[in-house]
């Protein structure tokens, strides 16, 4: 009875605009799953000499648009209609994507056109995404915003479970042209849930009268001023550069350590989202969070101690089982972090906000994608594991000495570890 009373007060059954929007980017997220598995088999099977460090290139360029047009975008969603912007880019990803499929079904799909592609699909992204960041209060209420703000960070996780189940199904069945195009549907399935959504995502009525260049720099400031809120986005940002790599490391173990096929690397890339889920969703029914610092300091420690048991792991089962763990850890942080940011940073700032993070956090990505390429082709794929492990223990130590951000209700008062 208790676990019934708390699902009817989960928020994707008490906010129907909420669920429609869970619903198509879940669609649209297992679509990009199936894509990200194609392209990096794609790469690592087809191409001859230098595969390891090209998929490191290829990664980098598609978080390369966020660390160009981040900040920009941001102050584009506050001054925005979040809604049709999140339309816009739907409509343009699947476009990107079928030009994408129709290249290799044509036998015209090189390197650079592949570059090129990912670069324009992976641009529309954070216009989305800082779309959604900056409407979730607005289509809950402030009572569930921990909930909601967990089980929309669930999205990412849930989709690589259902969407590495899928993928090697999928792909022994139409190949990578089907995966492409499965991913244009699945952001044809997310326009019409968005066309759904009837709440007003409209800007603020004090939202524009401003320049755009001066808003923008307004966003910036309001991030950088902030001691506490500047130490936690340093630390993001050193987080992403040494779990990042896992991106690149999971199909370089699957095909160079475990021998395996597409079908292994499937495997391997769900169970780390099945980890990262389960602690996403069971976050989702908290009310509020204690500890919040707490929280990440453990997170970290435990993923940087999964990451390190990859070197020593040469059999798939302690592999899957090590990929769990760090999901696990990986998807606690992650719902911590974000109610954190959509308690603290104010409705109005949040589409700049959000974009900064993103950026912030996203921009170390290419430097450690096309490092980490490097330094498998030149050593290992152990010794980047054996580097980037040392990297997040490390960090675990410095989250207890940042200086805090705290929740506003916890003004009067500071929180410890």
């Amino acid at each position: 009875m208790r676990a019934l009373a708390a699902l009817k007060e989960h928020p994707l059954v008490l906010f129907p605009d909420f669920r429609r929007l869970f619903a198509g980017r879940l669609v649209s997220a297992v679509g990009d799953k199936f894509f990200a598995i194609a392209v990096a088999w794609w790469v690592i099977s087809g191409v001859d000499g230098g595969a390891k460090f090209q998929l490191g290139m290829v990664m980098g360029v598609s978080v390369l648009p966020v660390v160009l047009f981040g900040p920009a975008l941001g102050a584009l969603v506050d001054r925005s209609d979040k809604r049709l912007l999140m339309l816009a880019a739907d409509a343009a990803r699947a476009l990107c994507v079928l030009a994408l499929a129709w290249l290799l079904y044509a036998g015209r799909l090189t390197l650079p056109a592949l570059y090129a592609l990912c670069f324009l699909i992976s641009a529309f992204g954070p216009l989305f995404e800082s779309a959604v960041s900056s409407s979730i209060r607005r289509l809950t209420s402030s009572e569930k915003l921990a909930g909601a703000v967990a089980a929309d960070a669930s999205v990412a996780q849930l989709s690589g479970v259902a969407g590495s189940a899928l993928g090697s199904v999928l792909m022994a069945a139409f190949g990578v042209v089907g995966a492409f195009l499965l991913n244009a549907l699945s952001y044809l399935v997310s326009f019409a849930a968005v066309l759904l959504v009837r709440a007003d995502l409209r800007p603020e009525a004090s939202a524009g009268g401003r320049g755009y260049a001066a808003e923008l720099r307004e966003g910036v400031a309001y991030i950088f001023r902030d001691r506490p809120l500047r130490s936690l986005l340093s630390v993001f940002a050193a987080f992403n550069f040494f779990v990042g790599p896992l991106l690149i490391l999971i199909p370089m173990i699957a095909q160079f350590t475990l021998k395996g096929s597409a079908s292994l690397l499937a495997l391997l890339e769900g169970f780390f989202a099945l980890g990262a889920a389960a602690a996403s969703i069971a976050a989702s029914f908290k009310k509020e969070w204690d500890g919040i610092y707490a929280v990440f300091f453990r997170s970290v420690l435990f993923l940087g101690l999964a990451f390190g048991g990859l070197y020593f792991a040469g059999s798939r089962a302690p592999v899957c089982a090590l990929l769990v763990a760090a999901g696990a850890a990986l998807g606690a942080g992650n719902a911590a972090a974000l109610t954190l940011f959509q308690r603290t940073v104010p409705d109005g700032m949040k589409g700049r906000f959000f974009a900064v993070l993103t950026t912030v956090c996203y921009g170390v990505l290419p430097l450690t994608f096309m490092l980490n390429g490097f330094l498998a082709e030149r050593f290992s794929v152990g010794f980047c594991i054996a580097f980037n492990s040392a990297g997040v223990l490390s960090l675990s130590c410095a989250i207890l000495m940042i200086p805090r951000l705290e929740l506003p209700e916890l003004r009067q008062g500071s929180e410890r570890l």
